[in-house]
This record gives structure tokens, C-alpha cells and sequence, in this order.
């Protein structure tokens, strides 16, 4: 099992520099877009607006899968920790339940949402609305992998 782990961590970093990469193209391109409505020698892209939406959607959807592996996301804080140790272990599980099937339901009911894009395109830039809709199974996708990683040191290696 070190190499899911391995995976998992050359998978998270992978995913951080993407997520990263992306989010400095969306800066330039909504900087770019401000430069051209006040310089009047800078041309005006109307494809700028569109993308910036675009990348925005995948910097969301990436930004919460790293935050499900690195448990700054999705942390449900309404009961303390108790003194019971078997009392923390339990509402921990439940709460891990929860994030499955809400992953689990992006991964599904995202990739169905995905393949009702395929065929549509967007206005200006004239791309597959499918790489918008991507992002959503891709969440869950990711998402999912980070809380087997999750399950496996809590149950697995916990036990040993």
C-alpha cells in the first residue's frame, strides 16, 4: 500500500500545480481584460471574459478536491470532540459517510451532467462546454480517491 500512498501524494501535488497553473492564467486574463477597457491601444477580446468563467469553474472544483485530501474542506464541527474515545471514532466515521456519498453523488450525477454538455458549445470561444462540465466528476473523482486514502490510514494502518 505505499505505492497508493505514493500515488495519492505524487496525485495531490499534480493536481495543486494544475490548480495552481490555472489560477495564474485566469489572473492574467482578468488583468488583461481590465488593461483593455482603460488603455485604448490594447485590443479588446471578448473570448477573455468567457475562458476567465471557464477556468474559474475548474480552479472551484480543483481547489475542493485539495481541500477534501488535506481536511480543510469539508470539516463538519457541530458536536466537539467528546471524552469518549469510541464516541469521537463513531461521528468521525459518520462524517467521512457523508463526504462519500456527497463525492460520490458529484462523481455520478456529475459525469451524467457532463455527457448532456458534450454537444453543446460555448458562444463566443466556440469550445465543448463538455471541458466546463468536466470538472465536476472530476471533483468527485479526485475527491473519492483522497477519502480512501482517508479510510485506509484511519482503518488500516490504524490498526496495526
Amino acid at each position: 500500500m505505499k505505492l497508493f500512498e505514493k500515488t495519492i501524494d505524487v496525485l495531490h501535488k499534480g493536481v495543486a500545480s494544475i490548480q495552481a497553473g490555472l489560477l495564474g492564467v485566469l489572473l492574467a486574463l482578468v488583468v488583461y481584460q481590465i488593461c483593455a477597457r482603460w488603455i485604448s491601444f490594447i485590443p479588446r477580446a471578448l473570448w477573455t471574459e468567457e475562458i476567465s468563467r471557464f477556468l474559474l469553474v475548474w480552479v472551484i472544483f480543483l481547489g475542493a478536491a485539495i481541500g477534501v485530501r488535506e481536511r480543510t474542506h469539508f470539516i463538519l464541527e457541530i458536536l466537539g470532540d467528546t471524552r469518549s474515545r469510541l464516541v469521537n471514532q463513531i461521528w468521525q466515521a459518520f462524517i467521512i459517510a457523508l463526504e462519500v456519498a456527497f463525492c460520490a453523488i458529484f462523481f455520478f450525477r456529475g459525469y451524467s451532467y457532463a455527457e448532456v454538455l458534450r454537444w453543446d458549445v460555448s458562444d463566443i470561444a466556440q469550445i465543448s462546454m463538455l471541458w466546463v462540465g468536466a470538472a465536476i466528476p472530476v471533483f468527485g473523482g479526485l475527491s473519492l480517491l483522497f477519502l480512501a486514502e482517508l479510510i485506509y490510514n484511519k482503518t488500516l494502518k490504524g490498526a496495526r
